[in-house]
Protein backbone atom coordinates (compact mmCIF):
# COMPACT_ATOMS: atom_id res chain seq x y z
CA UNK A 1 0.00 0.00 0.00
CA UNK A 2 2.89 2.76 0.56
CA UNK A 3 4.46 1.82 -2.61
CA UNK A 4 1.18 2.50 -4.45
CA UNK A 5 0.42 5.45 -2.09
CA UNK A 6 4.35 6.77 -3.28
CA UNK A 7 3.39 6.25 -7.01
CA UNK A 8 0.19 8.65 -6.68
CA UNK A 9 2.18 11.03 -4.98
CA UNK A 10 4.56 11.02 -8.05
CA UNK A 11 1.78 12.07 -10.28
CA UNK A 12 0.56 14.45 -7.94
CA UNK A 13 4.12 15.78 -7.81
CA UNK A 14 4.43 16.23 -11.97
CA UNK A 15 0.85 18.40 -11.29
CA UNK A 16 2.85 20.81 -9.57
CA UNK A 17 6.24 20.60 -11.74
CA UNK A 18 5.49 21.72 -15.30
CA UNK A 19 8.49 20.28 -16.11
CA UNK A 20 8.46 16.66 -15.43
CA UNK A 21 10.74 16.45 -13.33
CA UNK A 22 9.48 14.42 -10.43
CA UNK A 23 9.88 16.25 -6.31
CA UNK A 24 11.12 14.40 -3.55
CA UNK A 25 8.72 11.34 -2.67
CA UNK A 26 8.31 12.65 0.69
CA UNK A 27 7.52 16.06 -0.41
CA UNK A 28 4.51 14.61 -2.85
CA UNK A 29 2.99 12.58 -0.34
CA UNK A 30 2.97 15.87 1.85
CA UNK A 31 1.56 17.61 -1.01
CA UNK A 32 -1.37 14.80 -1.13
CA UNK A 33 -2.28 15.33 2.57
CA UNK A 34 -2.33 19.15 2.09
CA UNK A 35 -4.52 19.02 -0.90
CA UNK A 36 -7.09 16.76 1.47
CA UNK A 37 -6.16 19.45 4.20
CA UNK A 38 -7.57 22.61 1.89
CA UNK A 39 -11.01 20.29 0.57
CA UNK A 40 -11.20 20.01 4.65
CA UNK A 41 -10.92 23.69 4.95
CA UNK A 42 -13.42 24.29 2.40
CA UNK A 43 -16.07 21.62 3.76
CA UNK A 44 -15.72 22.88 7.08
CA UNK A 45 -15.91 26.76 5.74
CA UNK A 46 -19.28 25.39 3.89
CA UNK A 47 -20.43 24.15 7.30
CA UNK A 48 -19.65 27.25 9.28
CA UNK A 49 -21.31 29.05 6.99
CA UNK A 50 -24.81 27.20 7.15
CA UNK A 51 -24.80 28.53 11.33
CA UNK A 52 -25.24 32.01 10.14
CA UNK A 53 -28.70 30.98 7.90
CA UNK A 54 -29.51 28.91 11.70
CA UNK A 55 -29.06 31.58 13.64
CA UNK A 56 -31.58 33.82 11.40
CA UNK A 57 -33.97 31.52 11.03
CA UNK A 58 -34.25 31.10 14.94
CA UNK A 59 -34.06 34.74 15.32
CA UNK A 60 -36.75 35.77 12.77
CA UNK A 61 -38.99 32.53 15.16
CA UNK A 62 -37.47 34.19 18.51
CA UNK A 63 -39.13 37.65 17.89
CA UNK A 64 -42.07 36.26 16.14
CA UNK A 65 -42.77 34.26 19.70
CA UNK A 66 -41.52 37.41 21.82
CA UNK A 67 -44.13 39.34 19.74
CA UNK A 68 -46.96 36.70 20.77
CA UNK A 69 -45.99 36.56 24.33
CA UNK A 70 -46.62 40.07 24.75
CA UNK A 71 -49.93 39.99 22.85
CA UNK A 72 -51.22 37.25 25.51
CA UNK A 73 -49.82 39.16 28.01
CA UNK A 74 -51.54 42.23 26.92
CA UNK A 75 -54.65 39.99 26.72
CA UNK A 76 -54.33 38.52 30.40
CA UNK A 77 -54.11 42.06 31.49
CA UNK A 78 -57.31 43.56 29.61
CA UNK A 79 -59.00 40.35 30.94
CA UNK A 80 -57.90 41.28 34.74
CA UNK A 81 -59.03 44.75 34.65
CA UNK A 82 -62.17 43.49 33.58
CA UNK A 83 -63.04 41.48 36.02
CA UNK A 84 -62.11 43.70 38.72
CA UNK A 85 -64.52 46.54 36.96
CA UNK A 86 -66.80 44.01 36.49
CA UNK A 87 -66.60 43.32 40.18
CA UNK A 88 -66.86 46.99 41.21
CA UNK A 89 -70.02 47.20 38.55
CA UNK A 90 -71.35 44.47 40.49
CA UNK A 91 -71.08 46.11 43.60
CA UNK A 92 -72.21 49.51 42.90
CA UNK A 93 -75.59 47.50 41.46
CA UNK A 94 -75.75 45.82 44.75
CA UNK A 95 -75.61 49.06 46.60
CA UNK A 96 -77.91 50.96 44.72
CA UNK A 97 -80.56 47.68 44.96
CA UNK A 98 -80.00 47.82 48.55
CA UNK A 99 -80.84 52.14 48.53
CA UNK A 100 -83.53 51.54 46.31
CA UNK A 101 -84.87 49.03 48.89
CA UNK A 102 -84.16 51.29 51.92
CA UNK A 103 -85.70 53.76 50.29
CA UNK A 104 -89.13 52.49 50.45
CA UNK A 105 -88.67 51.07 53.83
CA UNK A 106 -87.47 55.22 55.18
CA UNK A 107 -90.49 56.68 57.49
CA UNK A 108 -88.35 60.01 57.84
CA UNK A 109 -87.12 62.75 55.10
CA UNK A 110 -83.77 62.91 56.12
CA UNK A 111 -83.41 58.86 56.03
CA UNK A 112 -85.06 59.47 52.49
CA UNK A 113 -82.38 62.23 51.25
CA UNK A 114 -79.64 60.11 52.24
CA UNK A 115 -80.57 57.00 50.92
CA UNK A 116 -81.12 58.83 47.56
CA UNK A 117 -77.48 59.96 47.94
CA UNK A 118 -76.34 56.94 48.28
CA UNK A 119 -79.15 55.92 45.09
CA UNK A 120 -77.03 59.11 42.92
CA UNK A 121 -73.27 58.05 43.82
CA UNK A 122 -74.22 54.03 42.67
CA UNK A 123 -75.75 55.59 39.61
CA UNK A 124 -72.77 58.05 39.34
CA UNK A 125 -70.34 55.06 39.77
CA UNK A 126 -72.23 52.69 37.54
CA UNK A 127 -72.41 54.91 34.54
CA UNK A 128 -68.77 55.60 34.67
CA UNK A 129 -67.70 51.77 35.01
CA UNK A 130 -69.90 50.70 32.14
CA UNK A 131 -68.43 53.40 29.87
CA UNK A 132 -65.38 52.08 30.89
CA UNK A 133 -66.31 48.44 30.36
CA UNK A 134 -67.28 49.22 26.87
CA UNK A 135 -64.29 50.67 26.42
CA UNK A 136 -62.67 47.77 28.30
CA UNK A 137 -63.85 45.60 25.51
CA UNK A 138 -63.15 47.24 23.07
CA UNK A 139 -58.93 47.24 23.89
CA UNK A 140 -60.14 43.16 24.71
CA UNK A 141 -61.29 42.73 21.56
CA UNK A 142 -58.38 44.67 19.71
CA UNK A 143 -55.88 42.60 22.19
CA UNK A 144 -57.39 38.97 21.43
CA UNK A 145 -56.98 39.66 17.59
CA UNK A 146 -53.76 40.81 17.72
CA UNK A 147 -52.95 38.16 19.85
CA UNK A 148 -54.52 35.45 17.24
CA UNK A 149 -52.52 37.23 14.36
CA UNK A 150 -49.34 37.21 16.02
CA UNK A 151 -50.27 33.25 16.82
CA UNK A 152 -50.55 33.00 12.96
CA UNK A 153 -47.37 34.55 12.29
CA UNK A 154 -45.98 32.03 14.50
CA UNK A 155 -47.62 28.91 13.07
CA UNK A 156 -47.09 30.60 9.37
CA UNK A 157 -42.93 31.32 10.68
CA UNK A 158 -42.73 27.56 11.45
CA UNK A 159 -44.63 26.37 8.33
CA UNK A 160 -41.98 28.09 6.15
CA UNK A 161 -39.25 27.22 8.29
CA UNK A 162 -39.72 23.41 8.85
CA UNK A 163 -38.74 22.97 4.99
CA UNK A 164 -35.54 25.34 5.08
CA UNK A 165 -34.58 24.11 8.37
CA UNK A 166 -34.98 20.07 6.63
CA UNK A 167 -32.91 21.52 3.56
CA UNK A 168 -29.59 22.72 6.19
CA UNK A 169 -30.17 19.91 7.66
CA UNK A 170 -29.94 18.09 4.68
CA UNK A 171 -26.59 20.22 3.40
CA UNK A 172 -24.88 20.09 6.71
CA UNK A 173 -25.37 15.84 6.66
CA UNK A 174 -23.89 15.54 3.45
CA UNK A 175 -21.05 18.17 3.93
CA UNK A 176 -20.48 16.68 7.41
CA UNK A 177 -20.16 13.27 5.67
CA UNK A 178 -17.78 14.88 3.12
CA UNK A 179 -15.58 15.04 5.64
CA UNK A 180 -15.63 12.64 7.11
CA UNK A 181 -14.13 11.16 3.77
CA UNK A 182 -11.67 13.47 3.60
CA UNK A 183 -10.17 13.57 6.58
CA UNK A 184 -10.24 9.65 6.42
CA UNK A 185 -8.43 9.84 2.70
CA UNK A 186 -6.39 12.11 4.42
CA UNK A 187 -5.22 10.14 7.59
CA UNK A 188 -4.88 7.28 5.43
CA UNK A 189 -1.98 9.21 3.02
CA UNK A 190 -0.39 11.26 5.77
CA UNK A 191 0.77 7.13 6.74
CA UNK A 192 3.37 7.64 3.27
CA UNK A 193 4.66 11.51 4.88
CA UNK A 194 7.52 11.37 7.67
CA UNK A 195 6.76 11.90 10.82
CA UNK A 196 9.43 14.82 11.07
CA UNK A 197 8.19 16.41 8.60
CA UNK A 198 4.73 15.72 8.57
CA UNK A 199 4.45 17.28 12.40
CA UNK A 200 6.53 20.25 10.96
CA UNK A 201 3.70 20.47 8.36
CA UNK A 202 1.15 20.41 11.12
CA UNK A 203 2.14 23.07 12.98
CA UNK A 204 2.73 25.56 9.99
CA UNK A 205 -0.60 25.10 8.77
CA UNK A 206 -2.27 24.86 12.46
CA UNK A 207 -1.25 28.64 12.43
CA UNK A 208 -2.61 29.03 8.90
CA UNK A 209 -5.30 27.13 8.08
CA UNK A 210 -4.32 27.18 4.31
CA UNK A 211 -1.67 26.20 2.27
CA UNK A 212 1.62 25.89 4.19
CA UNK A 213 3.80 23.83 1.31
CA UNK A 214 5.04 26.25 -1.40
CA UNK A 215 7.67 25.26 -4.15
CA UNK A 216 10.82 27.17 -4.96
CA UNK A 217 9.82 29.78 -8.02
CA UNK A 218 13.28 30.39 -9.38
CA UNK A 219 15.25 31.98 -6.27
CA UNK A 220 12.54 32.96 -4.31
CA UNK A 221 9.66 31.31 -2.03
CA UNK A 222 6.37 31.14 -3.97
CA UNK A 223 4.45 33.05 -1.47
CA UNK A 224 6.05 35.79 -0.32
CA UNK A 225 8.93 35.85 -2.92
CA UNK A 226 11.83 36.36 -0.59
CA UNK A 227 14.74 35.42 -2.04
CA UNK A 228 16.52 32.14 -0.17
CA UNK A 229 20.14 32.01 -0.16
CA UNK A 230 22.33 30.42 -2.41
CA UNK A 231 23.59 27.92 0.09
CA UNK A 232 20.11 26.67 1.14
CA UNK A 233 18.80 26.74 -2.29
CA UNK A 234 21.61 24.50 -3.42
CA UNK A 235 21.09 22.03 -0.38
CA UNK A 236 17.35 21.99 -1.58
CA UNK A 237 18.19 21.11 -4.47
CA UNK A 238 20.88 18.22 -3.91
CA UNK A 239 18.75 16.68 -1.21
CA UNK A 240 15.16 17.42 -2.32
CA UNK A 241 14.93 18.26 1.36
CA UNK A 242 12.40 21.33 2.16
CA UNK A 243 13.24 24.46 4.14
CA UNK A 244 11.34 27.18 6.17
CA UNK A 245 11.10 30.68 4.38
CA UNK A 246 12.39 32.93 7.13
CA UNK A 247 10.58 35.92 5.78
CA UNK A 248 6.55 33.96 6.32
CA UNK A 249 7.20 30.87 7.67
CA UNK A 250 5.79 28.71 5.14
CA UNK A 251 7.32 25.34 4.11
CA UNK A 252 9.27 25.20 0.94
CA UNK A 253 10.59 22.34 -2.04
CA UNK A 254 12.37 22.34 -5.11
CA UNK A 255 10.03 21.70 -8.21
CA UNK A 256 11.96 22.35 -10.85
Amino acid sequence: MHSAVIAGNHLDARAHNPGGRLVNPDVAALLAVQADDLRAYGLEDRLNALVPRLTVLEQELKRAEDALTRARQDVEAEEQRQRELQDRLRQHRELREKSEALLGQVTSPREAAAAMAQIDQAKRFIADEERDLESLQQRLAEARKASGERDHDVKEIQRMQQEMRASLDADRETLQRELGDVRAERNKKAQAVPRSLLQRYDRIRSKRRSTAVYPLRGQSCAHCDTAIPVQRRNTMVATGATELCEACGVLLYVAE
